[in-house]
């Protein structure tokens, strides 16, 4: 089969190109031997992998590399190939993500591209400078809350990090006005398509390797950046597995709120209450409206709490699914995924936070979590009505100190 496929690729012409091979498998010999039997050795680039380049080098002669490899390639002057039945759609949809337009699976030449794209307008003031750090903040919708959540954006922000406010869907003269103040991007839209304006944010800036992605509705503290992109490097030096996204830990979030109980030491409270503590969003804290209330009732401030638990070291893995108001990832990861998944004619609210945990899982990549950075959620949509009236009611509470 394999022969028959390459075999007729070169019948067509489609073996004239540089090669990369993907994968490093039984077949992997097979194939180079073929290409160079057949006067295609030299067409040969290398091979890329996404695990196995730490402890196979090279394969047949060829090296092997991780896929960030493929950046190095001026987009279209590569055709790429694999032979695989299995995780044939995760290997392609990433060299799609790479930019390689020519990409055949020996198992099946039949096969077509699978990523999609909206493709919508979009609008961009370009404040970028470049940097190695980016941070892009989906807003929009909550305006009452941005005196404190964007507001301590503004205030606790990094030189080290490029800021992108972002608004889907709509075009809101105080984002714009924020971003021009800050010497912040601002992007927006006129369609609301959460998905392809995340994957526009991250494309835009291309010399991102690592990128937060918040929400509105999320509160930081001081240090917050600068903290979590330490131990981000620390889990990539010493993390026994590879890293899906790392993030904070949140009170309101339907894992996070376990690691908050236990930290500030009022798991029992809660407990008596509510019943046990379980990482899961079929929990009490996302089912019950007080739940909400009861963990920042525990705060005397925001700043407060936070500021304790920059007293805490290390990180924990968490091992169920998670509310992605707050997160960094790598743009390594963003594309093994194949960037977040746009669907034409849909919003995709809800869709990058399913497909990331689900990649994860497939990847075997890991969520971790840092115990010693705090960031606040104010409530999930249902509870969202009750919390607004909690908020107002207790200013000292989110006040910037």
């Amino acid at each position: 089969m394999i022969e028959d496929s390459l075999r007729k690729l070169a019948e067509e012409g489609r073996l004239d190109k540089p090669i990369v091979l993907w994968g490093v498998n039984g077949m992997t010999p097979e194939i180079i031997s073929w290409l160079r039997t057949n006067g295609y050795g030299e067409k040969l680039l290398f091979i890329v992998d996404n695990f196995k380049y730490t402890f196979c080098q090279q394969c047949q002669g060829l090296p092997v590399y991780e896929p960030g490899k493929l950046k190095e390639l001026q987009e279209g002057s590569v055709a790429a190939m694999f032979a695989v039945g299995k995780n044939h759609v995760n290997i392609r949809k990433q060299l799609e993500a790479y930019g390689i337009g020519e990409i055949y699976n020996l198992v099946n030449l039949s096969e077509g591209k699978v990523l999609a794209s909206c493709g919508l307008p979009y609008h961009f003031e370009n404040r970028s400078k470049g940097k190695k750090y980016l941070c892009y903040i989906l807003a929009g919708y909550d305006p009452a809350l941005w005196d404190s959540t964007l507001a301590r954006v503004e205030a606790f922000q990094s030189s080290s990090v490029d800021y992108c406010l972002v608004s889907s869907g709509k075009y809101v003269a105080y984002l714009d006005e924020m971003a021009r103040r800050n010497g912040w991007s601002y992007l927006y839209t006129e369609t609301n398509q959460v998905c392809f304006i995340q994957n526009m944010a991250i494309t835009l800036h291309p010399h991102a390797e690592y990128i937060f992605k918040i929400d509105e509705d999320m509160f930081i503290g001081r240090g917050f950046f600068g903290r979590m992109i330490e131990e981000y490097h620390r889990i990539e030096r010493e993390g026994d597995y590879k890293i899906g996204f790392v993030v904070p830990v949140i009170p309101l979030n339907c894992t996070g709120y376990v690691s908050y109980l236990r930290i500030s030491g009022n798991k029992g409270a809660y407990e008596q209450r509510f019943g046990r503590a379980y990482r899961c969003d079929f929990s009490a804290v996302f089912n019950v409206a007080e739940t909400a209330e009861f963990l920042w009732d525990t705060m005397e401030t925001f700043d407060g709490m936070a500021e304790k638990f920059q007293e805490n070291h290390g990180y924990q893995i968490l091992g169920s699914y998670f509310n992605i108001g707050c997160i960094l990832f790598s743009r390594s990861r963003w594309l093994m995924m194949g960037k977040w998944p746009e669907k034409p004619g849909e919003s995709g609210m809800g869709t990058d936070e399913a497909y990331i945990y689900q990649d994860n899982i497939e990847n075997s990549l890991a969520i971790y979590e840092v115990q010693g950075v705090l960031a606040g959620h104010l409530a999930f949509g249902h509870q969202k009505g009750r919390m607004m009236e909690y908020y107002q009611e207790h200013p000292e509470k989110f006040r910037i100190t």
